[in-house]
């Protein structure tokens, strides 16, 4: 990428969600960026034809290869989501320009809901909900995280701040990276492929893997089979990567104690799945990485970005298209 300043940038943004973010758009970027040209379109229509401009910064929106086709140029594309597996699909040229994501955003707001999914089962929450609506004072012994095991698919930036946050109710914490390597808050770092022997020392597995074509349907029958019985699975990821009859089979045979979801092979989730009928599921509409700081924090890791850019350093949430995210 030239090291030219960066004069002009592009925010795209759907025309209701636009209204909402553009005040806030303009002082992030103003803050450090003092002389930037800041365009905004909420539609292909709306992008400036056969124009130059230095950053596009943009949702995964549909109509993304329609606008970038719109522009004579542009450098570097900053996506405002974590996760990009939407743009494989898109008609557009990857090579073209720098990508970056906002890897980072969904820390706190995810790794919390997985803390509190673990402790909706580990705490009996949901049945002391179904108790409370029918007036029945019944006491039940409860269990605790101290000293459980919690077993984390991917331990990016979502994973290790699931780590740090389990540290705190001294659980005892597992995860995977592609390259292994020792991680604050982790007990053992392994290879996705070395999982095996983990899993049967699993109380809760928590999925926080990015939609790759090496990470479809992963978290099949084969590899629930393998967990420690009365286990709780938490699905963070991406809907694609754990297969929903597996879950269900599982938790037929009593394999998984529950399974806290909040992502889906198909979303919305059809009425008609047999997933809404269990009682032993927490189902959520995938809204484990909303927070009303969103926007505030991808900004945040597109200057980061910014400043690695200025002082001639390396993209710091730069998007692999080998690896797919």
């Amino acid at each position: 990428m030239s090291s030219a300043p960066i004069r002009r940038v592009l925010y795209l943004q759907k025309s209701e969600v636009l209204v909402q973010q553009k005040a806030l758009v303009i002082e992030a970027l103003q803050s450090v960026l003092p002389e930037v040209e800041i365009l905004f379109a909420d539609s292909v229509e709306a992008v400036p034809r056969h124009e130059k401009v230095d950053v596009v910064i943009t949702p995964t929106l549909p109509w993304l290869p329609a606008a970038l086709a719109q522009l004579y140029d542009y450098r570097w594309i900053h996506f405002l989501s974590a996760g990009v597996e939407k743009i494989w699909e898109m008609d557009f040229d990857k090579t073209r320009a720098v990508m970056t994501k906002s890897s980072g955003v969904h820390g706190a707001p995810m790794s919390e809901y997985a803390i509190g999914a673990m402790l909706y089962f580990t705490k009996q929450f949901g049945h002391f909900h179904n108790q409370a609506k029918q007036a029945l004072w019944q006491r039940s012994w409860l269990d605790e995280l101290t000293g459980k095991q919690l077993t984390v698919l991917g331990l990016g930036h979502i994973g290790q701040s699931l780590a740090q946050r389990a540290k705190a109710f001294d659980m005892q914490v597992v995860g995977t990276q592609r390259t292994p390597r020792a991680i604050a808050n982790v007990n053992r770092v392994v290879a996705l492929k070395n999982i095996g022997p983990e899993l049967a020392r699993t109380d809760f597995l928590v999925c926080c893997l990015p939609l790759t074509e090496a990470t479809r349907g992963l978290v099949d029958d084969e590899f629930l089979n393998q967990l420690k019985p009365g286990a709780v699975l938490i699905d963070i990821s991406r809907g694609g990567v754990v297969k929903g009859d597996a879950v269900l089979k599982s938790l037929n045979t009593g394999l998984l104690k529950g399974a806290a979801l909040d992502v889906f092979e198909q979303q919305p989730l059809p009425p008609e799945s047999p997933l809404w009928k269990r009682e032993d599921i927490l189902i959520t509409p995938h809204v484990s990485g909303t927070t009303p700081h969103y926007l505030e924090r991808a900004l945040a890791v597109f200057v980061d970005n910014l400043h690695a850019f200025q002082q001639g350093k390396s993209f710091t949430t730069v998007v692999n298209i080998n690896a797919g995210y």
